[in-house]
């Protein structure tokens, strides 16, 4: 399990360092942010990758006695958690016995993460965005063990905010990249994906001014493997030429390939990177290239 979570993590860096549209990342915007409830969640809803992430925060002083999330001294130790998010149910899931309940409060929401800080409480179950805030203003940084647990799960309603499909503010880049360097895994990453389940979608119909919105997409998600516009790089990471190769599949198998990645290809997953709805987008455009519906700079 740590060796395959190990080999994940690597592929994630991999393709997240390419892939991405690099937002501003500027820690000293988070101060306050913390204690500031109604900016909590403006900041919080657009941290990219974590939103649907949960993690198990352990003080180094409990490392030995719990040096992973399957550790059998978890279910020894009192882990804390917020009724008002899903954190009861991943420690249901994983079968924790001695939790304490701390009322869900925005004016103090990272409650349980002081109190760890304290020795007041060994361990907490927290929504990932909120536990890569309370990192750095409480100063846990280097005094704890972030896990990524369980399965995807909404964030605590009170800390979500509506239109997340903005730019990333410097304060939400900042937390992301404090999560990336603890290691976090996004959920998504930690399930792989049945095909079983996606062999109902079918392909959506074929809009040009679709395919325009998925160029940015492919070029940020894709191009850094598959060259820009959809072209080969002979000399790149993966010299296939996707305005042929695309239209073999069938959009269930587009689906998976892009979500589970082709590990025997060194491919990794892009689940918790871009949605489905990005997928599409990005299927749109491809579709549009292999029939020279749309330009491309290389050809």
């Amino acid at each position: 399990m740590a060796v395959l979570r190990y080999v994940v993590l690597a592929l994630a860096a991999v393709f997240t360092q390419g892939a991405q549209p690099q937002p501003t990342s500027d820690p000293a915007a988070c101060k306050g942010v913390l204690s500031q409830s109604a900016k909590l969640p403006g900041v919080l809803s657009l941290v990219p990758k974590y939103g649907s992430t949960y993690v198990l925060v352990v003080p180094r002083r409990l490392a030995e006695q719990v040096p992973n999330p399957d550790a059998p001294g978890l279910k020894t130790i009192e882990v804390g958690i917020q009724p008002g998010s899903a954190a009861v149910d991943v420690a249901r899931a994983l079968g924790l016995t001695r939790i304490r309940e701390y009322a869900f409060d925005p004016e103090a929401a990272a409650r349980p993460l002081q109190d760890v800080k304290d020795q007041k409480l060994d361990a907490a179950i927290v929504w990932a965005p909120l536990a890569g805030l309370a990192l750095s203003e409480l100063g846990l940084d280097d005094q704890v063990a972030v896990f990524a647990v369980d399965r995807p799960r909404d964030g605590p309603a009170s800390l979500r905010a509506p239109g997340t499909l903005g730019s990333i503010p410097p304060c939400a880049a900042a937390i992301a990249d404090d999560l990336d360097a603890n290691g976090v895994l996004p959920a998504e990453l930690l399930i792989p994906v049945d095909i079983r389940t996606l062999l109902s979608r079918g392909a959506p119909a074929f809009s040009l001014a679709a395919a325009r919105e998925g160029t940015p997409l492919f070029n940020q998600a894709c191009s850094k493997c598959h060259g820009p516009d959809a072209v080969a790089d002979p000399h790149g990471l993966a010299p296939v030429d996707l305005r042929i190769s695309t239209p073999r599949f069938t959009y269930p198998g587009f689906l998976y390939i892009i979500l589970n990645g082709r590990p025997e290809k060194s491919m990794p997953p892009l689940r918790g990177t871009v949605t489905e709805a990005q997928i599409a987008l990005i299927y749109q455009y491809l579709k549009a290239r292999s029939q020279k519906l749309l330009p491309g700079g290389s050809s």
